[in-house]
């Protein structure tokens, strides 16, 4: 399960976001944690192919972060990622211009995140680390991005570097989702960079306090034809760089979500840790060619059914049946 971290600027809404999203109300002054289902049709689709007793939707644990001192952030470095609430109600908007405020508040933090490991690499290089070495250089280059407004992110870093830094948990380092809260589900964010999403949050707080039906009809007469809850989620897989799979027989149909370009025994040890390290091969099908098909053993039957090795990439919509040693 993926963690994304509700953060931003104070008075952007974000606990309101939080509570639009989640169905849950934010604690105040301490961090909240909601678990939110990942809205998929293809779910209830695959446990009708398979007479599945049982459906599973995949899931993504939501933090609001509450505050900007470095007490708060330390909630969201342990995220997968940031989801930036920007303000767009009320009088003064300047949703961009929040951003920028936000960037500069999470170097700063990143600043001092940085500083502390230069000044433990110096220490470890002076007892003959030979890794020290690349750290201190590491170290001062990402100060130097920071000190420039940029995000760690965005910078081009050898793979060691990235896992040295990864290790660091700086917070400019983390994929973002750009949630713009606003009155009017129309508002035009487009100076706001991708993923993004529109939420109206205090609109969208309310309807979680309704009925499914009554909370439909009072989303429509705004023009919203989806909650929060899908429309956040989906940005937030966008944003993390996720891609969807499914088990599915007559016990469960259930959906996992995996990072794009895992390969099958990546996608096993999503299931189970075990799995990954005891792999065998992979059953897969297309999601669209069981649908279309009616049951597995028609598509296998036309050859669509295929077995799997460990250098497999997954696609978005496989329905795999992972094969493993005891």
């Amino acid at each position: 399960m993926k963690d994304v971290a509700i953060v931003g600027l104070p008075g952007s809404g974000k606990s309101t976001v939080f509570t639009a999203v989640s169905r849950h109300v934010a604690s105040r002054g301490s961090a909240s944690q909601a678990v939110v289902d990942v809205p998929d049709e293809r779910v209830d689709t695959l446990a009708r192919v398979y007479e599945s007793k049982k459906k599973t939707l995949a899931q993504v644990r939501l933090v609001d972060v509450p505050g900007i001192d470095a007490h708060a952030l330390g909630a969201a470095r342990a995220a997968d990622a940031l989801a930036v609430v920007l303000r767009a109600f009320g009088d003064g908007v300047d949703v961009a211009g929040d951003l920028q405020s936000f960037h500069a508040e999470l170097a700063v933090a990143d600043i001092t995140t940085v500083e502390k490991v230069a000044e433990r690499a110096g220490k470890k290089a002076k007892s003959g680390d030979a890794n020290a070495k690349l750290e201190i250089e590491t170290a001062e280059r990402a100060e130097r991005v920071l000190s420039e407004g940029k995000w760690l992110w965005d910078e081009d870093w050898t793979p060691e570097q990235r896992r040295m830094i990864s290790m660091w948990t700086p917070l400019t380092f983390k994929p973002v989702l750009h949630v713009v809260n606003a009155e009017d589900p129309s508002f035009d964010a487009g100076d706001i960079p991708q993923p993004r999403v529109v939420i109206c949050g205090a609109l969208e707080a309310e309807a979680t306090e309704l009925s499914a039906d009554e909370a439909a009809t009072l989303l429509k007469e705004f023009g919203i034809d989806e909650p929060a809850a899908g429309r956040f989620v989906r940005a937030a897989y966008d944003a993390i760089g996720l891609i969807t799979f499914y088990t599915a027989g007559p016990t469960e149909a259930r959906a996992w979500a995996v990072a794009e370009g895992s390969k099958a025994p990546q996608a096993a040890g999503a299931i189970h840790s075990d799995f990954e390290a005891k792999f065998i091969r992979a059953e897969r099908v297309a999601f669209d060619d069981v649908v279309e098909l009616g049951s597995e053993d028609a598509a296998r039957q036309k050859g669509l059914l295929r077995a799997e090795g460990k250098d497999y990439v997954v696609k978005e919509g496989d329905v795999l049946l992972i094969l493993h040693s005891a």
